[in-house]
């Protein structure tokens, strides 16, 4: 792999490590703390997961502190990590000078090294990489963000508690906030086209107060034969880039999970800023002679399932026509509210297409909860952004107050 480079997402397994590794931090300044902390969806639910030189093993060993120094090493056994712990976050901190003091920082993890110190400025508190799970299995994040203030400041971060009473407090800082703003950067830097996009799927958040929501996305594309000029004319392509848009807004890690079906169901990748343009036409799509559901919504939840419910799920279902076999959708539909995922169908009309289905399914009874959304917009697809964004999430509020009543969602 190489040289990792400042936001960059990849997979564990193409680094080279299994599931031990060893995360190794070269860092100069003296008298640097270097603490990795394992998370439960962004906080430090349980501080004896806060390694560090006075804690330098979580406890059952699978975070250890194995060397210290200037070449500090962590050791990681994911595979015996409990499953609450979502995250690992490796950082460096001093309790009086900028980390940009180093002469050198960098971590190594397998056969890819990310050189941390081009990236900072005056922060006194660094995360330097993460390591979260993922539906594929771990990943790694390289990170390089942070705020002034020492390890007691990380620690109230995380949403641990510091036991000197009088320390100074922690300046409010929003890890999500922070990563949409990196996320942002990263936009303006490598694909300028979308900032704007960005920003408007931000005013479309925020008006259904969910400026602050965390779900994970998920774009569904339909592939049947009557799909072909949405896909020649460049506009499932567009309607991929506003999903990634509110991707950058929802998820941290700002990726979207791309499926296709037509008479079966295909997983077809991470869609994110690193390979957006031209997506839609590298995945070399066959379109199919039929439309079935069924089996790409059991895909979906099964891959959510694997992902853990700490996060819900916002499905993008995009469409042009009904389901062969509505009753098997139906009752996956139905067992489907019982879980963290919200459905929003998109059909697009062109000629007589026959939308009743997916309008009853948008209301469909006996569901413990409303779990989906359906509309329409006609062929070709003309739709403004901001109307489009403000459709795309439609009643998803309104789902995510429910869901928490009904005890469905956990944040």
């Amino acid at each position: 792999m190489g040289v990792l480079q400042a936001g960059q997402r990849v997979p564990l397994s193409t680094l080279g490590v299994g599931q031990r590794l060893s995360v190794d931090i070269h860092c100069t300044l003296d008298g640097a703390d270097l603490t990795a902390f394992g998370l439960q969806d962004g906080k430090l639910s349980d501080d004896r997961y806060m390694v560090f030189f006075n804690q330098p093993r979580s406890p059952e060993g699978a975070l250890e502190l194995a060397r210290q120094g200037v070449d500090t090493s962590f050791s990681v056994d994911l595979a015996a990590l409990p499953t609450f712990i979502t995250e690992i976050y490796f950082t460096a901190t001093h309790d009086t000078q900028a980390i940009a003091g180093a002469g050198a920082l960098s971590v190594k993890v397998g056969d890819a090294t990310f050189d941390v110190k081009p990236h900072l400025k005056a922060e006194k508190a660094v995360m330097l990489i993460r390591l979260y799970r993922h539906a594929d299995g771990w990943r790694l994040a390289t990170v390089a963000q942070g705020f002034n203030g020492g390890l007691d400041a990380l620690v109230r971060h995380f949403g641990g508690e510091v036991a000197e009473a009088e320390a100074a407090p922690a300046p409010t800082v929003n890890l999500h906030k922070e990563r949409q703003r990196v996320l942002l950067e990263k936009a303006e830097r490598e694909q300028p086209q979308l900032v704007s996009l960005i920003k408007t799927a931000s005013v479309s958040l925020e008006k259904r107060g969910l400026a602050d929501a965390r779900y994970r996305v998920k774009l569904v594309l339909d592939i049947s034969g009557s799909m072909q000029n949405e896909y020649r004319s460049g506009a499932v392509q567009a309607l991929a880039e506003r999903a990634l848009a509110l991707a950058a807004r929802l998820d941290d890690d700002g990726e979207v999970e791309v499926y296709l079906f037509g008479i079966k169901a295909h997983r077809s990748g991470t869609l994110s800023l690193d390979n957006v343009a031209g997506f839609v036409d590298r995945l070399k799509v066959k379109l199919e002679g039929g439309t079935h559901y069924s089996p790409v919504m059991k895909m979906v939840r099964e891959d959510a399932e694997k992902e853990g419910r700490e996060l819900p799920c916002l499905v993008l279902f995009i469409t042009d026509g009904g389901t062969s076999n509505p009753a098997v959708v139906i009752r996956q539909m139905t067992d489907a509210a019982h879980e963290p995922i919200f459905w929003k169908f998109m059909g697009i009309e062109e000629g007589r297409v026959n939308f009743d289905f997916l309008e009853k399914l948008d209301d469909l009874p006996g569901r413990v909860v409303d779990n989906a959304d359906f509309f329409r917009v006609p062929a070709p697809i003309k739709i403004g952004d901001a109307e489009l964004f403000d459709l795309l999430l439609n009643e998803l509020d309104g789902w995510q107050r429910d869901a928490k009543a009904a005890g469905i969602l956990r944040v």
